[in-house]
Formats: structure tokens, C-alpha cells, sequence
């Protein structure tokens, strides 16, 4: 029996089930994924997983000679029949499997994103030959039999125009960026509020989740994003493991990859590496996450770090995620608009797909940058101004840039600073401290406000 699974977590998770139900499954991607996630992205996700898995192929014959090129054992092809035998040769010469699908075969279709365990046990426990009515069971479990058209990823106008900035990037990174641009309440509007909670490295974990003992708890995290209805969640290696079966497919993750803390001393030039793209991979993750130091003397062995994890991250089809923060050698004001707009500009330059930095204040730094901002009269008299002036820094808006909620602040102010980056043109916020500290009543009604704000509902 076959089971389309979309992402590393899931087809773990149906190998699972599949495995206490003493039944055999075969896996395979969704239709025609080899187009819209790459074929890079699933054989890395075969290979991990260290099982077949059948890669669809759609009605495109350079797909499957990509696949084939890359690796791929196990391939569905459902294009010209008068194609099947050139293609079945190149297969077998490899040691492929090749499979003609004229039409969509009888399986258990997951979606992106499902719990697999509630329909994968209804239909593992149907009785008869695996060799029996597929789509009849399939209907008893709950959905329609398959076709081409139901996991096509529904792209609204503003996620079309948002993938359309990254021509250089493959298949597998713009499918992630999707799932995070699809999730939650924001979905399909272009704009992210994602849930960042690495400070337990930096600040100790008493700083961090003492005001509401319940966030000590990783599962208490996952539970929270989804609740709110948030784009995704950000977290170091333990912490997504720690919940990564219980929530796998159902919220994206990105793998905070570096990390600092406060006993090493007061004065960080520097973060230690704490986790991998192949951790990443093996979670479930879409993307992974790296902190820079711009003017740190530590920046250039950094930027040396990221732009090798950038090139492996994207290598399997994972969103890179740059938190730029810069401090120490020129910068006196890390917050000042020069300064966050150079930290921005140097992320795009090292070829993050989502940037993350904080709210610029209206000050300028470097006495270079000062003449220039005043000689060309660059407004900086509302934080508006100012995000919209860091996203004509990021290639003049065209990468996905978010902004931190800083130190935990009152709501109102919190809630202005939002009404700011979004009417500057931001992709939105990551919003850390200000959520996770509160008690989740309270942080369900600020993230309801929030949400609200970039849906034009407030």
C-alpha cells in the first residue's frame, strides 16, 4: 500500500505506525512534487529517512532525468505514453525503479501538514489483501481518492509576487517558504509572525520562563504558535526534539543552528554552533536559523560560517534565516537606523531568504553614514519611515524581512510597533519574550491583536 507523505517528520511518523501495525507501506511524494519541492529536496528526504521513496514526477520528462541525475531510485511518470520507454531505459541503466502513471494510483493521500496518525490507523486496521480496493479503503479512511489537483499548493497573488524575488533559489527552498507563508492566520498574505525561543541559551531559563512556569515545558511552545494561529516556530535542536513527533507536520520549525550565553560574559563576539542542516532535516524542519555579528570580531569568521550553511541548507531544499545583530568594533548604537540597515543589507548579500532584525530607532551611527542620510534627506521621523527604508535595503523589498518585539514591553506599545512595520512595508514580526512570558490567555489575546493588525482588521 502506498502513502503520500510531505515532509521528514510525517513519513517518520507513518514508518512508525506502520512498523507497530506489523504492515508494509510504501512511500511516496505528493503529485507532481518533484516540481514544486525539487528533486534535491526529496532524495535528501529519502535518503534520511533511508527507505524508497516514490518521487511523482507530474507529465514532465526533464524531471525525471533531473531525478535520476540526483540520485533518485524510485520514480512516477505520468506524461506522454510514447515517453515511458526512453525513460524506463535511462531508469534501469541506473538501477531505478520507473513506474507509468496515467493516472493518479489508489493510496492514502496525507496533507501537507496532518497529524498522519488518526487516518493512518483507520486504514491500517481495514482488513483484506493489500493487493484489494486501495480507493475504497482510501474513502473509508476519511478522504476522496487522490488526484493531480489536490495537493497543488493553493499561491495567492502576494506568495506568488514574494517566490518571484528569489530567481536563483530551486524548487525545495521556495516549497518550504510556502509552508510558512500558508500557515496559520496570516496565510497567503505575504506576512509572517513567527515564535522565536532561543533566550533559554543566552538568558538562563529562569529569566526566560519563570513569569509563566508553564513555558518551561517545549510542548507548551508548539501548542502556543499553533493555538495563535502563528506562521511557524524557531528553536534550538532539544527543544524542537522534544516535541518534534508529537506536533510533526502540523507547524513549520526552523532549527535555531548557533547560539551564545550570558555566563561565558557580558560582552558576546561570538556564537557556538549547536546544531546542523542534517538535524534539521531529520526533524522536519524548513528552514534553519544563524546569528550574525556585524562588526563583531568575530563577523568575518561568521559570515565564513553562514555562507557555507547557507549553501548546504539550500542544497536540500531548506530556507535559510538570518538574524543579523550588529555590535562591537564601529558600532556604538546597534539599534540606530544606519547601523540596522547595513546589518540587513550584508543578510541579503550573504543569501538569506528571511532576514530578521530589530526595530531601527531614529539615530544614526557611523558619522560617514550621517552625511549621507542627511544629504540625501532619507526619512527617519516615524518607525514607518524606518522599516521602509530597511526593506529598500534588502534589495529594494524583495526578501522577506521581519522584525523582533525587542524587550518585553506593554501591550499598546507593542501593538504600535506592529501597526509601524506593517505600514513600512515589513514582512511582519517574530515575536519571542512578548508572547511566551505572558500567561497564555494573555498571550493568545496580544497575538489575536496582532494578527489582526496584518490582516487589516484593526
Amino acid at each position: 500500500m502506498e502513502i503520500v507523505v510531505h515532509d521528514l517528520a510525517q513519513a517518520e511518523a507513518v514508518l512508525q505506525a506502520a512498523r507497530a501495525a506489523g504492515v508494509e507501506v510504501e512511500l511516496r511524494s505528493a503529485p507532481g512534487a518533484a516540481a514544486y519541492a525539487g528533486v534535491g529536496y526529496l532524495h535528501a528526504l529519502s535518503e534520511e529517512l533511508g527507505v524508497p521513496l516514490r518521487i511523482d514526477c507530474g507529465d514532465d520528462p526533464g524531471l525525471v532525468m533531473a531525478a535520476l541525475r540526483t540520485g533518485c531510485r524510485s520514480l512516477a511518470f505520468g506524461g506522454a505514453a510514447g515517453l515511458c520507454r526512453p525513460l524506463a531505459e535511462m531508469a534501469s541503466q541506473v538501477g531505478a525503479a520507473f513506474r507509468f502513471e496515467p493516472s493518479p494510483p489508489p493510496c492514502l493521500e496525507l496533507r501537507p501538514g496532518e497529524d498522519p496518525r488518526p487516518r493512518l490507523s483507520t486504514w491500517l486496521e481495514l482488513p483484506g489483501d493489500p493487493s484489494g480496493d486501495r480507493a475504497a479503503a482510501h474513502s473509508a479512511a476519511g478522504a476522496a481518492p487522490p488526484t493531480r489537483e489536490t495537493t497543488t499548493m493553493s499561491l495567492t497573488p502576494e506568495v506568488k509576487e514574494i517566490l518571484s524575488w528569489y530567481e536563483g533559489e530551486n524548487p525545495g527552498v521556495k516549497g518550504n517558504l510556502v509552508r510558512l507563508l500558508n500557515q496559520g492566520r496570516l496565510a497567503g498574505t505575504g506576512k509572517l509572525v513567527i515564535l522565536p525561543v532561543d533566550q533559554g541559551y543566552e538568558h538562563g531559563p529562569a529569566r526566560c520562563f519563570a513569569p509563566n512556569p508553564a513555558a518551561y515545558d517545549p510542548h507548551y511552545l508548539y501548542q502556543l504558535a499553533l493555538d495563535a494561529g502563528m506562521s511557524g516556530y524557531a528553536a534550538p535542536l532539544g527543544a524542537l526534539e522534544a516535541g518534534a513527533e508529537t506536533f510533526a507536520g502540523q507547524l513549520p520549525t526552523i532549527l535555531k543552528m548557533n547560539s551564545a550565553n550570558s555566563l561565558a560574559g557580558s560582552n558576546v563576539q561570538d556564537q557556538a554552533l549547536t546544531g546542523s542542516v542534517q538535524d534539521a532535516l531529520r526533524i522536519g524542519c524548513v528552514g534553519v536559523g544563524f546569528t550574525i555579528y556585524p562588526g563583531s570580531d568575530s563577523c568575518y569568521d561568521m559570515m565564513e560560517e553562514i555562507k557555507e550553511i547557507i549553501r548546504e541548507a539550500k542544497s536540500v531544499g531548506l530556507v535559510p534565516v538570518v538574524w543579523s545583530y550588529p555590535r562591537g568594533g564601529k558600532v556604538k548604537d546597534e539599534t540606530a537606523l544606519d547601523i540596522v540597515a547595513y546589518a540587513a543589507h550584508m543578510a541579503a548579500l550573504l543569501g538569506a531568504v528571511i532576514i530578521k532584525v530589530k526595530p531601527p530607532t531614529a539615530n544614526l551611527d557611523l558619522a560617514a553614514a550621517k552625511t549621507v542620510y542627511e544629504e540625501n534627506d532619507i526619512d527617519r521621523s516615524t518607525l514607518a519611515a524606518r522599516v521602509r527604508h530597511i526593506m529598500q535595503c534588502c534589495f529594494a523589498g524583495r526578501r522577506v524581512v521581519v522584525f523582533s518585539g525587542g524587550e518585553a514591553a506593554s501591550n499598546e506599545e507593542l501593538l504600535e510597533t506592529v501597526r509601524q512595520i506593517k505600514a513600512g512595508g515589513g514582512s511582519g514580526s517574530i515575536m519571542g519574550r512578548n508572547s511566551f512570558r505572558r500567561t497564555k490567555p494573555e498571550a493568545l489575546a496580544l497575538l489575536d491583536e496582532i494578527m489582526k493588525i496584518y490582516l487589516n482588521e484593526a
